[in-house]
C-alpha cells in the first residue's frame, strides 16, 4: 500500500486519502505536532535541545562565567545566552531578552547567534514573524556548520516557508541534524522515510529513526512504534509490542496512542474480548488532549448509552467538542442533535447550519443531511432540486441511505398529489416514476397501476407488467402480475404462470383477493391440475375475509355439489353474503331460485 501523500501538511485535509494503517490526518498531525512546536512547549527538562543539541563546552560553563563572557563581547556565549532566555534554564524566560543577546552574537557573525535570532523570527517571538529573514539567517547558521539551526531550517524547506519547497533538501537537513542528536529532527526523518516525502518510502530505516526519538521520550515516535509494531510495517507484526509502544505513547501525552489503545479495546483486537469501558477511558484521555474523533466517539457513548449511563445534554457537550476539534463528521452529528431535539431544545435552523459546515468539508452524512432539508423545507427554504444533487453526491461518496431519502420524497410527493384532488394526476404519476427509478417498490407498485389503468397516463398494459416486475417483492404486485397472465394483459396468456404468481402472493400475505384466485383456479382446474378440495380450502378461507367473489364460488361450488339439506344451507349462506356484499351474480342467482319457488308454490 502506497504512503499517503504529505504534500499538503501545513493545511491538514482530513478528508485525504487515508494512509492505512495509520490515517492521512493522524500522520500530519504528528507532523504538526513535533515540528510546530518547542520541546519546551511540550514539557521538556533540557530546553538547550530546542534546535538540537548544545556544544558541550556551554553545558559545564557556571552561569555566572557565562554572563560576564556574554557581557564581554564573547558571541558564542551570548548566543547561548539567548538560548537559555528562550528556554528559561537558569534565567528568566525572556522573547526580549533573548532577541538582544541573539541579535549582539549575529552581528559578529555568529552561526548560533544566527540561529538563534533565525528561530525567534520563525515563531514571531519578541519581534513579528518573518520566515524569508528566518530561512536567510537559518542558512547562513547552516553554512557555518551550526547544527543547532538545521532542524528548523528543514521545516522552511519542508513546508516552503521562506523558501521555496523542497521536500528532498528537508530530508538531508533533517539527516544532519538527526545524526548530530536533534531528537525532533529524528522523528522528522523517520516520518519522510515511513510516507516516502522527498526520499524513496524505507519504512525499516524509519523504525531505526523512530526508535531513538522514542527512546529520548519523544511521544510522537513511541506512537510510530506501535503502528509499526502493530499492523507490521518495516517490522514483523507484534500487536503486544504496539499496544504497549502505544500505551507508552499515551502516557507521555500522545492523543494519537490514546485514540488507537481506545480502538484496539473497543474492538478487542489483542487480549481478548472487547472492553467499552476501558475504550472509553482511553478514548476520554484522547478527547482531553483535543483529539476530534475521541470526542466523536465519547458523544455516541453519551448519546446511547454505551459503556456509560446515557447523558444526552453531556453527548451534545462532547459533539461541540469534537467540532471545535475540528472533525467534519461531528457537524453532522451535532446538527442531527440540534434538529430533533437531543439533548437541548430543537433548533432546525442552527442544524442546518451544522449540516452545511459538515457537506462543505465533504463529509457524505452531512451532505445526506442537507440534502434531506433542503428537500422537505427543514430549518431552511425548500430548495428540491438543490437537495436531490446533494443526496446523489453523498450516495456516490458512499453514504448508501441517501438515495432511499429521494425515494421516499417523491413516492411521498406522489401520494399527495394523486389524493389531493385539484392536482394533475400527470404530476402523480411524474412523481412515482422518479421514485420507482430509483427502486422505491411501492412506488413501482403505483406506476403500474397508473400505466394499468390510465390514471394521468395512457393505458400501457406492457409497461405496466414491467413497472409490477420491478415491485415484485411486494405481495401485491405478485397479485397484478397473476391477474395479468391470468387474462393476458400486455403479456402473453398464461394461466400456468398465472398460479405461479398466486401462490408466491398468498405464501408472502394471507391476502382475500390472492386466496379467491388460487382457489379459483385450483377449483376449474386453471393453469393447474384440478384440485376441488384444495379449491375449496382456499375459497373458504377467503370467504372468510370477506371477499364477496369468494363466497359466489364457494356457495355455488357447496350448492351444484350439495347431496343434503345442511350442505345446501351453507352453501345458501355464503351467497347470500356475496349478494349482500353486491355481488351481482348471487343477487341473479337468489332471484332466479326465488322465482322458482314462488311457481312451484302456484
Amino acid at each position: 500500500m502506497p504512503p499517503a501523500n504529505l504534500a499538503n501538511m501545513d493545511s491538514i485535509d482530513t478528508a485525504a486519502t487515508s494512509l492505512l494503517p495509520l490515517r492521512s490526518s493522524a500522520l500530519l498531525g504528528l507532523f504538526r505536532e513535533v515540528l510546530e512546536s518547542s520541546l519546551v512547549e511540550r514539557g521538556a527538562t533540557e530546553g538547550l535541545e530546542l534546535l538540537g543539541p548544545a556544544d558541550g563546552f556551554w553545558r559545564q560553563v557556571r552561569l555566572i562565567e557565562l554572563k560576564r563572557m556574554a557581557a564581554g563581547g564573547n558571541p558564542a556565549a551570548q548566543a547561548e545566552m539567548a538560548w537559555r532566555h528562550v528556554t528559561g534554564t537558569g534565567v528568566p524566560r525572556s522573547a526580549t531578552e533573548a532577541l538582544r543577546w541573539a541579535g549582539r552574537s549575529a552581528e559578529s557573525g555568529c552561526g548560533a547567534g544566527e540561529a538563534v535570532l533565525g528561530w525567534l523570527l520563525y515563531h514571531g517571538q519578541g519581534v513579528p514573524r518573518d520566515y524569508h529573514e528566518a530561512a536567510r539567517l537559518l542558512s547562513l547558521a547552516a553554512g557555518k556548520d551550526e547544527r543547532r539551526g538545521l532542524d528548523l531550517l528543514a521545516r522552511c524547506h519542508f513546508f516552503g516557508r521562506g523558501t521555496g519547497e523542497n521536500r528532498a533538501e528537508a530530508v538531508r537537513l533533517w539527516r544532519l541534524a538527526a545524526e548530530s542528536g536533534a531528537v525532533t529532527a529524528m522523528f522528522a526523518l523517520g516520518l519522510c522515510l515511513y510516507a516516502g516525502e522527498g526520499v524513496a518510502v524505507d519504512q525499516a530505516g524509519a523504525m531505526a529513526w523512530f526508535r531513538p526519538a522514542a527512546d529520548q521520550g519523544l511521544c510522537g515516535a513511541m506512537f510510530m512504534l506501535g503502528q509499526c509494531h502493530f499492523f507490521g510495517i518495516g517490522v514483523g507484526i507484534d500487536r503486544a509490542a504496539g499496544v504497549e509502544w502505544y500505551r507508552r505513547a499515551a502516557e507521555a501525552g500522545s492523543r494519537e496512542a490514546a485514540y488507537e489503545l481506545g480502538e484496539v479495546r473497543a474492538n478487542g483486537r489483542v487480549g481478548g474480548d472487547a472492553d467499552r469501558h476501558e475504550a472509553l477511558r482511553w478514548w476520554r484521555q484522547a478527547g482531553r488532549l483535543g483529539h476530534a474523533r475521541a470526542c466523536l466517539k465519547i458523544a455516541h457513548c453519551y448519546r446511547w448509552g454505551d459503556a456509560v449511563a446515557e447523558d444526552k445534554p453531556l453527548a451534545l457537550a462532547w459533539y461541540r467538542r469534537a467540532v471545535r476539534a475540528g472533525d467534519p463528521h461531528a457537524n453532522a452529528w451535532l446538527g442531527e442533535c440540534l434538529e430533533l431535539g437531543i439533548g437541548t431544545d430543537a433548533d432546525p435552523a442552527a442544524a442546518v447550519d451544522c449540516f452545511r459546515a459538515a457537506a462543505g468539508a465533504g463529509d457524505p452524512h452531512g451532505l445526506a443531511e442537507l440534502g434531506r432539508c433542503l428537500l422537505y423545507g427543514i430549518g431552511a427554504s425548500a430548495d428540491p432540486a438543490a437537495g436531490e444533487a446533494m443526496l446523489r453526491s453523498a450516495a456516490e461518496a458512499g453514504w448508501a441511505s441517501a438515495l432511499g431519502e429521494i425515494e421516499r420524497y417523491w413516492f411521498a410527493r406522489g401520494e399527495r398529489l394523486l389524493n389531493s384532488g385539484s392536482a394533475r394526476l400527470e404530476d402523480a404519476v411524474n412523481c412515482y416514476r422518479k421514485a420507482a427509478e430509483l427502486g422505491h417498490r411501492r412506488a413501482a407498485l403505483m406506476l403500474a397501476e397508473c400505466l394499468r389503468h390510465g390514471v394521468g397516463a395512457a393505458p400501457d398494459l406492457s409497461q405496466a407488467v414491467v413497472w409490477y416486475r420491478k415491485a415484485a417483492m411486494l405481495f401485491d404486485a405478485k397479485i397484478a402480475l397473476g391477474d395479468m397472465y391470468f387474462f393476458g394483459w400486455g403479456v402473453t396468456k398464461s394461466e400456468r404462470e398465472a398460479v405461479r404468481w398466486y401462490e408466491q402472493a398468498v405464501a408472502q400475505h394471507e391476502d382475500a383477493y390472492a386466496m379467491y384466485s388460487l382457489g379459483y383456479c385450483l377449483l376449474h382446474g386453471c393453469g393447474a391440475r384440478r384440485d376441488r378440495e384444495a379449491g375449496l380450502r382456499w375459497l373458504a378461507r377467503s370467504a372468510e375475509l370477506g371477499e364477496m367473489d369468494a363466497q359466489y364460488e364457494l356457495g355455488s361450488a357447496y350448492y351444484r355439489g350439495a347431496a343434503s339439506p345442511a350442505k345446501r344451507a351453507w352453501a345458501m349462506k355464503w351467497l347470500r353474503s356475496a349478494a349482500s356484499l353486491g355481488h351481482a351474480r348471487a343477487q341473479a342467482f337468489l332471484e332466479r331460485m326465488a322465482r322458482g319457488a314462488s311457481r312451484s308454490l302456484n
